[in-house]
C-alpha cells in the first residue's frame, strides 16, 4: 500500500484510518520509551486524558454506521503557493460499517493557480491566484469489503486487490495505521501514541495531540491533531504533520455526516467493486499470517529492526 493511501486512510482512519492491512501485520518498532517534549503529564493532565480518551470510547462504540463529506487541504512547502496557503483543496467523502468495512474517495481536486502579474508590475505582497478545480484530475479511492482492500491506481489503470487473511478478517479496520475516527479505543491509543488533551477558546471542542510511539508509523506522520466536538465526541477536524514537513488538514462535515443511517444505501460503497473497462485487475498475495499483536500493537524483536 502507498504512503499516499496510508495517510488518507489516515485520515480517516478513523481517526483512526482504516484498512491498511499490510500496516496491521508489519513488525512495530517502539520509539525511545522517554516521552517527547510537550507530552510530559503530570497526575492532572494525565487524569484529564484519560477522562476524554474514555468519553470518546464510549460515543464511538455507538457507532455502527457512518458517512460523512470532508475537505482535505494540502499544504506543500516546495511547491505550495507561500503565505500559509495550501497547494491543494480536495473534497472527499468517507464511509464506515463497523467493524471491517470502510471507503475513501477524493471526488474534487482544486490547486492554487496564481494569476499573472502585468508585465512591469512589482509582484504582490501575499500570493495572488485561487483554487481552481482541475476537471480531468482523479483522486485517491480506496475500498474494503471485509474480504480485501481496494485500490484503484488511476495514473496506472489498475484495480490492485489486497486480500485479508483470513484470521484478519472482521476485525475493527481501526487497528490499521491510524484509529482515530471511528471506534477509538483508549487503552490501545495510549498504547500506540504519546498523547495529551487540551482545552481549546471554544468550550464546545476537545483537542487531541499525539506522537507515535512506534516507528512504523513514525515513517508516515510526525503528529496527528484531532480536535473534537464535546458534545457529541467525534472528529471536527484533523491535522496530519508529514514526516517532510508538509501537512494535510481535514475538514469534517459532521453537521451532514450520516450516523446509524439507511444500511442498504451505505452498505453499496463497500461492495467488491468492478474492474473498470479497460484496466487491469491485479491481485496480490495473502501476506504470510504473524503472531496476533498484543492491543493492536506489536513490539519488533531483534531482528525486526530494520538495517
Amino acid at each position: 500500500m502507498t504512503n499516499s493511501l496510508r495517510r488518507f486512510v489516515i485520515a480517516l482512519l478513523a481517526s483512526c484510518t482504516l484498512c491498511s492491512i499490510a500496516a496491521a501485520q508489519a513488525p512495530q518498532v517502539p520509539q525511545p520509551p522517554v516521552a517527547p517534549q510537550g507530552f510530559e503529564l503530570n497526575q492532572i493532565q494525565q487524569a484529564y486524558l484519560d477522562q476524554v480518551l474514555s468519553s470518546w470510547q464510549n460515543e464511538s462504540a455507538k457507532v455502527t454506521i457512518f458517512q460523512c463529506p470532508f475537505e482535505r487541504w494540502e499544504y506543500n512547502k516546495a511547491f505550495g503557493p507561500g503565505g500559509g496557503l495550501p497547494l491543494n483543496k480536495n473534497k472527499g467523502d468517507l464511509s464506515y460499517n463497523k467493524p471491517d468495512k470502510g471507503s475513501f474517495q477524493i471526488t474534487e481536486v482544486r490547486t492554487w493557480q496564481a494569476k499573472p502579474v502585468p508585465a512591469g508590475s512589482a509582484p504582490p505582497a501575499q500570493a495572488n491566484g485561487d483554487w481552481v478545480e482541475q476537471l480531468n484530475a482523479i483522486g485517491e479511492h480506496w475500498v474494503c469489503d471485509g474480504e480485501s482492500v481496494y485500490e484503484y491506481r488511476h495514473d496506472q489503470k489498475q484495480l490492485v486487490v489486497r486480500p485479508i487473511p483470513p484470521a484478519m478478517r472482521g476485525q475493527a479496520i481501526v487497528d490499521g495505521p491510524l484509529p482515530f475516527l471511528f471506534g477509538a479505543e483508549a487503552a490501545k491509543l495510549k498504547a500506540r501514541y504519546w498523547m495529551r488533551a487540551e482545552q481549546t477558546p471554544d468550550p464546545n471542542t476537545i483537542m487531541i495531540l499525539a506522537r507515535p510511539r512506534f516507528q512504523a508509523d513514525a515513517a508516515d506522520y510526525k503528529q496527528v491533531d484531532v480536535l473534537l466536538d464535546r458534545g457529541r465526541m467525534m472528529p471536527m477536524a484533523m491535522r496530519v504533520y508529514l514526516p517532510n514537513d508538509d501537512r494535510h488538514e481535514y475538514i469534517f462535515d459532521i453537521a451532514n455526516a450520516t450516523v446509524n443511517g439507511h444500511l442498504q444505501r451505505i452498505m453499496a460503497l463497500f461492495g467488491a467493486p468492478k474492474t473498470p473497462w479497460g484496466w487491469k485487475r491485479v491481485v496480490e498475495d495473502i501476506p504470510p499470517q504473524q503472531p496476533a499483536p498484543l492491543d493492536g500493537r506489536q513490539a519488533a524483536q531483534p531482528d525486526d529492526v530494520p538495517r
